[in-house]
């Protein structure tokens, strides 16, 4: 999983106003996470914690800050709506969440597609 998520997830940036914010790390990943079939249709089921760190720039590069996104529930059921992410740090908490959050959403919301994608052939049995 950890390499999906760094492929897939790490150097997600975004910007706002001289504030730049990327991701550069996968902090760890914990849970579990399996492809399989049920009748006949093949599932991605998953239920981790992630953790990420972000490192922070302003435009003049001066004001360099780091952070930590945790999403304790990451499950294979829950809407993108659903998603809470936890956010430590003591600088620009609130424009963290308000334009990077939206940018990493959308990557994670690509995972279990991403997933079936590459392993329904692995997991595909034969039906008569």
């Amino acid at each position: 999983m950890v390499e999906y998520f760094q492929e897939n997830v790490v150097n997600t940036s975004a910007e706002s106003g001289d504030l730049k914010f990327v991701l550069d790390n996968v902090v760890s990943i914990s849970g579990d996470c399996d492809v399989t079939q049920r009748k006949g249709k093949v599932l991605c089921i998953y239920d981790m914690k992630l953790e990420f760190s972000i490192a922070g720039t302003s435009a003049s590069e001066e004001d360099k800050f780091l952070a930590t996104i945790v999403v304790p529930e990451f499950v294979h059921d829950q809407d993108e709506d659903d998603y809470v992410f936890e956010i430590d740090s003591s600088d620009h908490k609130s424009e963290i969440l308000r334009v990077f959050v939206p940018e990493l959403k959308q990557k994670l919301i690509k995972f279990q597609s991403d997933l079936i994608k590459a392993h329904e052939r692995d997991v595909q049995h034969a039906t008569d």
